[in-house]
């Protein structure tokens, strides 16, 4: 989906949203005050769409003004969200929020989204679990003219979106241990049916459904049921859950695998980033977060500790059945944790 907001002249908004489906008239929303005040399809056709093979009809664009909504001028919050998608379009700006352009790169599968969303209202722009989007979506999300403030989240490959980012966008990253990590994804694939695809998205619901049906009723209490069920992982599951951190930064594809020079690559990415954290040391990466946003640290949320997930890692850990799966994210992670220690020091 592509969308943008041409023009705000407080009196009318323009801007226009072509959809995924070449034939989808969209629609959109208008939010004030906590409040629908508007429900809108599409109202001014774009023929170059139509010519460019874009969309069936081209009544993709939308005007707003003081004939639909008399006290337009006077919303100041107001917010505009497609309706179909639920995706936020715009959002009027707001006096103190932060003016800078933020890239999250999600690397845990079970998203930080409480700690995501205590960002919202501080940026103009915000959008968490870029992982749920198609390409082109996520895409549009670092190309929003006009707006400098704008906080953006997911699980994303950052090399398809590299280019984006070098375009004005500064970047934050959380880390944690490898087997901490491994462990927590085997938790929540175990818990896909309940849970649903919310978390995951659609598209990665269905590339995860082999592991999910593999560890589905493991005991994850029991250290020789864990270690024989890693031993006996079909390739197709191992390869699932082999590197996932160094996949995410590096490669292209989610079945692409990462090759030697990943290290020096991921380094070279992190040297980037304005804020690296550990997720052992929560409260550093929740406080660096707080001073880069001119907030207060201790009204952010804490970030959640799974006793579950560091009980299931340290059986991993002694099992050494997937030290070869991850060896390239243990490498790293110790490379970086390395360096946050000397830094601190």
């Amino acid at each position: 989906m592509l969308f943008n907001i041409e023009s705000d002249f407080g009196d009318q908004i323009v801007g226009y949203i072509v959809p995924d489906t070449f034939t989808e008239t969209p629609a959109v929303r208008v939010i004030s005050e906590g409040k629908e005040v508007l429900r809108l399809t599409a109202n001014d056709p774009r023929p170059a769409l139509v010519d460019a093979g874009r969309h069936a009809t081209g009544l993709c664009g939308f005007s707003i003004g003081t004939e639909l909504i008399p006290d337009l001028a006077l919303m100041a919050d107001l917010e505009l969200y497609e309706i179909s998608t639920d995706i936020l379009i715009y959002r009027r700006p707001q006096p103190g929020q932060t003016q800078a352009k933020v890239l999250r790169i999600e690397t845990q599968l079970f998203p930080l989204w409480r700690l995501d969303d205590s960002f919202d209202y501080f940026f103009q722009y915000f959008n968490k679990g870029l992982e749920r989007f198609g390409r082109e979506t996520v895409t549009q999300l670092f190309l929003l003219n006009h707006v400098n403030s704008v906080y953006l989240a997911g699980r994303i490959l950052y090399k398809n979106y590299a280019y984006y980012v070098d375009q004005g966008f500064e970047m934050t990253i959380l880390f944690q241990d490898p087997f901490r990590e491994f462990a927590e994804r085997l938790l929540v694939l175990q818990q896909l049916d309940r849970l649903g695809t919310k978390y995951l998205g659609d598209r990665d619901g269905t590339r995860f459904e082999p592991a999910v049906r593999y560890f589905k009723g493991l005991d994850v209490s029991n250290p020789k049921l864990v270690k024989k069920a890693l031993n006996d992982m079909p390739i197709e599951v191992a390869h699932l859950m082999a590197d996932p951190v160094t996949r995410q930064l590096v490669t292209s594809t989610p079945d692409e695998m990462p090759t030697g020079a990943s290290l020096a690559a991921c380094l070279e990415i992190l040297s980037e980033c304005k804020v690296v954290g550990l997720r052992e040391d929560p409260e550093t990466y929740v406080g660096a977060l707080g001073a880069w946003f001119g907030l207060d640290p201790m009204s952010l949320p804490s970030i959640p500790q799974f006793p579950k997930a560091e009980a299931l890692a340290e059986i991993i850990a002694e099992t050494r059945a997937i030290n070869h799966l991850i060896e390239r994210d243990l490498e790293l992670y110790w490379q970086v944790r390395s360096a946050i220690m000397e830094h601190v020091r």
